[in-house]
């Protein structure tokens, strides 16, 4: 694993090499290396622990149907017209 140090000291190497080019595209490039070592000490960076349910102590009772009862209906079915 590449530490945050050794990022950071790129990055600054990166910088000074931008600062001392007299070519727009040599600046750029030196900038788009920067935003990518950007990008893999934010990626690298240890993510919080997921945070994880106790879901025994959930009870989940069975959903039961509720029939419908509707005066020109012939059965409970939704088929049954």
């Amino acid at each position: 694993m590449i530490s945050n140090e050794q990022i950071l000291m790129q990055i600054e190497k990166q910088l000074y090499q931008a600062k001392m080019m007299d070519n727009e595209q040599s600046v750029r490039e030196s900038l788009a290396a920067i935003r990518a070592l950007c990008d893999v000490a934010l990626d690298s960076s240890p993510s919080p622990a997921p945070v994880s349910r106790d879901l025994s102590k959930v009870q989940i009772s069975p959903a039961q149907p509720i029939a419908l009862k509707e005066d020109d209906a012939n059965g409970e079915s939704l088929f049954d017209f």
